[in-house]
């Protein structure tokens, strides 16, 4: 890196604009190190496992009904793996930041409110209350499709850690899902009852393919909190982790999208 003088004049100025670059070049190599140690490592467990499906099916005598149900779970191994790299290529999308002409007009609270009408009955079917608090407004300009996609990933999320399954029923607490204005933005936030993620492991959380054996037991391929971080960072915002119950034995977690004011719509 370049040293400065601590002068704060034009050549100070430009050596600190190209140790920034650097800082971001160092970053997005090692990302991509990271990320081609993560696609060797786990896509080789379902691509055996696709593998050894198929040739279960082979070896199979079931005849036509044997094969026809490793047909299927074939099917639902390569839809797996389907869902796994369209969300690896919108993260890169987001990253090389390639949304700006879907950018759009709307109203976040009702698409919140949108988004709580589509899981409620797939919360009530995990024996959990999904409460969505959002007034009307504020109207903010950007991308609808992926502002909606990482709310549904938390919403998901927060059903698929803080299920009944996981306590008893009469622990179970709701998912509570809220649109708050702030002074200089937007905030949404999901809530759960769940077993919550440890603080010195909430940065880790929010990178791709990270899942945290030690409170998170489901599951998964470690891409849904990074794809929500990748939604909040391309427009200008910020995520957080917290706890739903500070202090409780299942503390739950608490996920905050901030939206900037800046998106904000004129009028």
């Amino acid at each position: 890196r370049i040293e400065t003088r601590g002068t704060g004049d034009e050549i100070d100025g430009l050596a600190e604009n190209l140790n920034a670059m650097l800082d971001r070049i160092e970053q997005l190599m090692g990302g991509l190190r990271e990320v081609s140690d993560n696609i060797a490592h786990d896509l080789k467990t379902p691509l055996t496992r696709l593998r050894s499906r198929a040739e279960a099916a082979l070896r199979g005598k079931g005849g036509d009904e044997g094969y026809r149900d490793g047909l299927e779970r074939i099917l639902e191994e390569a839809d797996e793996l389907i869902k796994t790299f369209n969300a690896l290529l919108l993260i890169a999308r987001l990253e090389a930041g390639a949304i700006e002409e879907n950018m759009e007009a709307f109203d976040v609270a009702e698409l919140v409110r949108d988004v709580g009408e589509l899981y409620e009955p797939v919360a009530e079917e995990a024996g959990l209350s999904l409460a969505v608090e959002a007034g009307n407004g504020p109207r903010i300009t950007a991308n609808r499709q992926l502002i909606g996609q990482a709310v549904a990933n938390l919403v998901d999320n927060a059903i698929k850690y803080g299920a009944a399954g996981e306590r008893s029923a009469l622990q179970a607490g709701p998912i509570s899902v809220r649109v708050v204005e702030v002074d200089d933005g937007v905030e949404i936030s999901v809530a759960d009852r769940g077993p919550g993620i440890a603080l010195d492991d909430r940065e880790r959380a929010l990178k791709r393919f990270v899942r945290l054996e030690r409170s998170r037991t489901k599951p998964g391929t470690g891409l849904g909190l990074s794809l929500v971080a990748a939604v909040a960072r391309i427009h200008g915002g910020g995520i957080r982790l917290g706890e739903s119950e500070p202090g409780a034995r299942a503390p739950g977690l608490k996920v905050v999208v901030w939206l900037p004011k800046r998106l904000y719509c004129e009028g």
